[in-house]
């Protein structure tokens, strides 16, 4: 039984017409649709037809491989037959090196034929496939450098991560701004934590499938903080198992800032003046017990009172400076003054408060002090802000029978420093990384969120810096570093830049 062949066009190139015409009428019986030419034809007929397939006879060896080799350089993608006279062997192996597909003998037996044309067909549609193959993996590997670039240069953070949280494959953003963190866990590496975060959106994507979002704080690896909003979404093996999840977050950090300056500053006047309000009363309780020593000449009474009085005062007038310079952009007042003169006076705002609740309050000053140019009203409330932080601090922790809070001025050539240590609780790395974000207060609603921030703000405006450094359990030391000489900035440091930190253990 023979192969019938659906419609294949044919070219039958002979110097003999009616060999031509009994191999034209036996492949139009295997279905092919056979053209027959001679040699000097052969070149347009094939050009017209366009055929896979042709059948070179051969009369004289020179003119039949001149046709060859002008078919072969104008169509390289036709598969041509050569039929050679009988016993000639060697000529048959010259046509295969002239770049014919096969050869046979004259006179050719129709099943040599019809095996020739069906193992060049063969070829010819094994070469097909072969081209679609190398094409398609063209395509596919054009894609897959066009997904990792994609993946690589999206202006934002892309983590995939296993279902230990493992960090398997990130982009160069992340890897930028986090460093080189494969096999790593994303809450220690970004979110400096011990353990996995509550409500973890990656752990819920791994356990229904479903996008997630959250908020969060990052810290980079030069201690810079970012606030994202993130989104998960599964990654499927064949199989339609989650084995993997993308974790893509925003940096919406400005964002965030302009909102919460916007919102917040109705809540926060709220607040000030419902703190203010009741300093206010306390400050008449103060002015109650002043007067009634006086009267009744009770100097016990009237020292109360006056302490009373004077520490009112000086929270009241620290949260209306908080409340003036957050409300409006506020050019410093440089003037200069004596660095030991300074010292002291910011260290007598504190230093009853901690007497009274049995806190040593040590004063130090070493070095060059001297003079130095600052605007002494927004950097003494900072610095009183961190010092009664270091007294609220050592108030709260019960885990000691002694605190004690030191206040350390030192001068050299270029800078002077003022260093507040306490041997309070200290500061755990995720609040040190949150500490001086704008509204952010570790004492709920006692706390304005402001004092740090603007603390932290008005250094970096001196051209200074606050360096942090705590251990849990053991205390925390806050160094304030001012040039001592005072130079304008052209642009001043963002809202919200982080002081930097040292994280214990």
């Amino acid at each position: 039984m023979h192969n019938i062949v659906i419609s294949e066009s044919i070219v039958i190139i002979t110097q003999d017409p009616e060999h031509g015409r009994v191999l034209g009428h036996i492949l139009h019986e295997y279905g092919y649709q056979p053209s027959n030419c001679d040699y000097d034809d052969a070149l347009v007929t094939v050009s017209v037809v366009r055929p896979r397939l042709a059948v070179l006879g051969i009369c004289d060896c020179r003119l039949g491989q001149g046709v060859l080799r002008k078919i072969r350089t104008s169509f390289p993608e036709v598969r041509i037959i050569v039929l050679v006279p009988e016993d000639e062997y060697q000529m048959g192996l010259d046509f295969l090196e002239e770049g014919a597909s096969d050869f046979l003998f004259k006179p050719v037996s129709e099943r040599a034929l019809r095996i020739a044309l069906d193992r060049a067909l063969t070829f010819i549609e094994m070469r097909r496939d072969r081209d679609l193959l190398v094409e398609k993996s063209k395509i596919l590997e054009s894609s897959h450098q066009l997904c990792r670039q994609l993946f690589d240069e999206v202006p934002c953070y892309i983590s995939v991560q296993n279902k230990d949280r493992r960090i398997v494959r990130a982009n160069r953003q992340f890897k930028l701004d986090f460093g080189s963190c494969l096999g790593e866990r994303c809450y220690e590496i970004y979110k400096h934590r011990t353990h996995p975060c509550p409500q973890c959106p990656v752990e819920e994507t791994f356990r229904d499938g479903m996008v997630h979002q959250t908020e969060e704080v990052v810290t980079t690896r030069t201690g810079q903080q970012k606030i994202v909003l993130t989104l998960t979404a599964p990654l499927k093996n064949d199989h339609g198992e989650i084995n993997e999840v993308m974790e893509l977050a925003t940096d919406i950090t400005q964002i965030r800032e302009l909102q919460d300056r916007l919102t917040s500053l109705g809540l926060f006047i709220g607040s000030i003046s419902h703190g203010v309000r009741g300093m206010l009363t306390a400050l008449d309780g103060g002015l109650y017990r002043l007067e009634k020593g006086i009267q009744n000449n009770d100097m016990d009474l009237v020292a109360n009172g006056a302490e009373r009085v004077k520490l009112m005062i000086s929270r009241i007038r620290n949260s209306v400076l908080e409340m003036l310079y957050y409300s409006k952009d506020r050019d410093l007042n440089i003037q200069t003054l004596d660095v030991q003169t300074f010292g002291d006076g910011v260290a007598n705002f504190v230093e009853p408060k901690a007497t009274k609740h049995d806190i040593r309050f040590q004063k130090e000053f070493h070095g060059n002090l001297g003079r130095f140019e600052i605007d002494p009203e927004v950097i003494s409330a900072g610095l009183v802000n961190i010092l009664e932080n270091a007294v609220d601090a050592c108030i709260e922790d019960e885990s000691k029978d002694r605190h004690v809070v030191t206040f350390i001025v030192e001068g050299d050539k270029n800078k002077v420093s003022f260093v507040i240590r306490d041997n309070g609780p200290g500061i755990d790395r995720a609040t040190q990384e949150k500490m001086f974000s704008l509204f952010f207060s570790s004492k709920g609603s006692k706390g304005t969120g402001l004092g740090l921030y603007i603390a932290n703000d008005v250094v970096h405006q001196h051209g200074g810096q606050i360096v942090v450094d705590s251990t849990v359990g053991e205390g925390t030391e806050f160094r304030v570093e001012l040039p001592r000489k005072y130079v304008k900035k052209d642009q001043p440091a963002p809202n919200g830049d982080n002081g930097q930190f040292k994280a214990g253990s």
